[in-house]
């Protein structure tokens, strides 16, 4: 248990790390949540955790523990244009567009963004370089 607790805690590290490379100065609370023109609704939703895969290690959310689960992924999006992804206790605040059915995330806080699908109650975000995948469904 030891061994696969310090794995996951690597993987979400190394997750921060690579959202984090190129890290702003961005305070999460000035995020604007409110609505814009063009938004992007069919991502406005409740979203929990099911999986993540990093550098092909899957882990499943319901295998988690209580610690685990603090630095677990997590998104949020309220508006469909402003959203926030945490990862590892750290929010990365962003915003959503869509582009022929595929939703981006450019975030404030990095130069690398993540790409988005959604089929029926499951989102799928996995990073520029396909190491990193994240899988959530609708509450």
């Amino acid at each position: 248990m030891k061994k696969r607790t310090l794995l996951l805690f690597s993987c979400l590290v190394l997750s921060g790390v690579m959202l984090g490379a190129c890290q702003k100065n961005t305070d999460v609370s000035s995020v604007d949540t409110g609505s814009q023109t063009g938004e992007v609704s069919g991502i406005t939703a409740q979203w929990e955790l099911v999986q993540f895969t990093v550098n092909d290690q899957t882990t499943m959310a319901k295998d988690m523990d209580a610690d685990m689960r603090k630095n677990a992924p997590g998104f949020i999006c309220e508006d469909g244009a402003k959203c926030v992804v945490s990862l590892s206790g750290k929010d990365h605040p962003g915003t959503v567009t869509e582009q022929d059915g595929t939703y981006v995330i450019d975030f404030d806080d990095t130069d690398q963004d993540m790409t988005g699908t959604i089929e029926g109650n499951t989102l799928t975000l996995v990073n520029t370089k396909g190491t990193v995948t994240f899988v959530f469904e609708k509450k």
